[in-house]
């Protein structure tokens, strides 16, 4: 059972709701937003490795309307006596016409176990004790005598919501896209990847990473603090890009859809058919066209599979309150609270396509927990001679489950009809919503 109707909760929502604080906030906040009543109170009962996702919680719900109490445990989450204790002590100061809950799915198990006891203690079996499934989705509640009352939460929350719940913020000059740019012509490099020969033309163009294979495209960078990033806008302007060597078919597509020539690209020219600057065009030429055809898939699926809000590349600026430095994200999109996370590459390098899909992996679990689910998207092939396929190999890298349906991997031979594929991932983890 799903429910999409806040009274459907009506029986068991509190006025007062302890959450155990985990690594990850996500299933607090989707707890508290189901289950506390309008202007309720919630209590943090956090360690000090947990301070950072307290503090992340308690700003976000706090725009929601909710007020907040925090039990610092400090460096005690295994010591029972000081768990028991400490949430005791907040409850009993409770009035007792005012309805308890706790929800135990963050913190260890030894919060759980002791906490769980401290309010009983308390209030016995009038109180509500709940729990997050990541499997299915559903909200569990406890019962002494029965067995648990579960449902589907539907629960909207934006990708920006998700990401401030971490404290990752968008660089500014760098915010996610929400449209794909040319779809239609990310379409036409779809089907004409599909044969290697011409693939291969354009692969070896807009080659810009390695030393020692200069394509092309990698007259637009330039080797600065000993890395090679674009050229300025204003040097990218004036560029234009030779087509030699590229198959006639790829020209004909940047002839019709990218206002190429028979011979040659000019930057400035491109810009104006939607990219926001030069540097925009030198990416999507460069491999960047692959997840705006996967954001296009993402956006036709949207209506029928109910999804929320989906982008694309995402450049993350961490807080200086977390570790340093800057992670990229490709397409990203929502389910209710769930996230779907796709990593993208035209690589056809196994081993890259292997470390892209564990990227992916770290950073999705990160952001949306046991609830997250990741893909892959590349333009690897499947090698005949092995008795495994390459894409249940590179999953089995991960979970060691190829079964898992949490994780796909959509090779090259996938892509015309990765709408279909992606359509049957997010069914395959649909839960109970």
């Amino acid at each position: 059972m799903t429910s999409t109707n806040p009274n459907d909760w009506k029986n068991y929502q509190v006025d007062h709701l302890f959450l155990l604080v985990g690594e990850n906030p996500l299933p607090n906040y989707v707890a508290a937003q189901t289950l506390l009543n309008k202007g309720g109170t919630v209590y943090f009962v956090y360690t000090g490795q947990t301070v950072s996702q307290k503090n992340c919680l308690k700003t976000e719900l706090k725009i929601k309307g909710f007020k907040s109490k925090e039990i610092d445990l400090k460096d005690n989450k295994s010591n029972a006596y000081q768990i028991f204790n400490k949430v005791k002590g907040d409850a009993e100061k409770i009035p007792s016409n005012e309805r308890i809950g706790l929800h135990y799915t963050g913190g260890t198990n030894t919060m759980a176990v002791h906490a769980h006891r401290a309010i009983f203690d308390v209030r016995g079996t009038d109180a509500v004790y709940s729990y997050l499934d990541a499997k299915t989705l559903e909200i569990f509640i406890d019962h002494p005598n029965s067995d648990s009352t579960h449902r589907g939460v539907q629960l909207t929350l934006s990708l920006k919501d998700l990401f401030k719940l971490h404290k990752y913020e968008w660089q500014e000059n760098k915010k996610p896209l929400s449209e794909p740019i040319l779809p239609d012509a990310a379409a036409e490099f779809v089907r004409l990847y599909q044969n290697e020969e011409i693939a291969k033309t354009w692969r070896t163009w807009s080659n810009t990473h390695r030393y020692n294979n200069y394509g092309e495209l990698k007259k637009a960078k330039e080797l600065k603090d000993n890395e090679w990033r674009w050229k300025s806008e204003d040097d990218l302007s004036k560029l234009s890009l030779s087509l030699k060597g590229v198959h006639p078919d790829i020209i004909e597509v940047l002839r019709q859809q990218l206002d190429a020539s028979d011979t040659q690209i000019l930057l400035k020219l491109t810009k104006a058919k939607g990219f926001n600057s030069c540097q925009q065009v030198c990416e999507w030429l460069g491999g960047i066209w692959l997840e705006h055809y996967v954001l296009q898939q993402v956006k036709e699926l949207t209506k029928d599979l109910q999804l929320g809000e989906s982008k694309m590349s995402f450049v993350i600026q961490k807080s200086q309150t977390w570790e340093g430095g800057v992670f990229e994200f490709d397409v990203a999109f929502m389910r209710s609270y769930q996230v779907f996370a796709i990593s993208c590459t035209t690589s056809k390098d196994p081993k890259e396509c292997k470390l892209k899909l564990f990227e992916a992996y770290i950073r999705a679990k990160q952001l949306g927990g046991d609830e997250a689910r990741v893909a892959l998207v590349c333009c690897c092939d499947n090698d005949n001679s092995k008795k495994q396929h390459l894409s249940r190999y590179l999953k089995s890298q991960l979970e060691g489950a190829v079964s898992n349906p949490k994780i796909a991997v959509f090779l090259r031979e996938d892509l015309p009809n990765l709408k279909e594929k992606i359509d049957n991932w997010v069914k395959d983890n649909k839960g109970a919503l």
